[in-house]
């Protein structure tokens, strides 16, 4: 055998080890977070049957804006780019007279590369939620929804 195809062997066998130990991190699915298709839902849970407003995007993707009703959900599926980070964000406000009548936002990721946020998605599910006094996620294995930001005063242009 030459060096060159043994070069060859010892980097497959590596790649194999490694994918192994990735195939791991996520015994759940059995798939790397980068195979995986991922789901976020931006959930209004506003009291008094106040309409939130979203408007969603990636570096790459603008998903758009949605006056949500009580209850309702925006939601979009897609699977991690290998190569680069992928990231979401949300922009999201609601009319009330909290603060003085102008309403409040809050900006916010709502998808990084974190294996804590994987967690708490469960590998498949990022639940964020607007309650009257700020924005969650939910704890999926724990079946819980944290605090994650406050309401800032005011509206954005947007």
């Amino acid at each position: 055998m030459s060096s060159f195809n043994g070069f060859i062997l010892l980097l497959l066998l590596l790649l194999l080890v490694f994918a192994f130990t990735v195939v791991s991190v996520e015994p759940r699915r059995g798939l790397p977070p980068e195979f995986t298709r991922w789901h976020v839902y931006v959930v209004n849970g506003l009291s008094d049957g106040r309409m939130l407003f979203v408007h969603c995007k990636s570096r790459d993707n603008d998903l758009g804006s949605r006056n949500l009703d009580v209850g309702t959900n925006f939601t979009w599926s897609f699977q991690q780019h290998i190569f680069r980070r992928t990231l979401f964000w949300c922009y999201v406000s609601k009319d009330d007279n909290d603060y003085d009548g102008g309403g409040a936002h809050a900006s916010f990721k709502v998808f990084w590369q974190d294996v804590l946020l994987f967690h708490k998605c469960s590998w498949k599910d990022c639940i964020w939620i607007a309650k009257d006094d700020g924005i969650y996620i939910k704890n999926v294995p724990r079946n819980a929804d944290e605090f994650r930001w406050q309401w800032k005063p005011g509206l954005l242009q947007h």
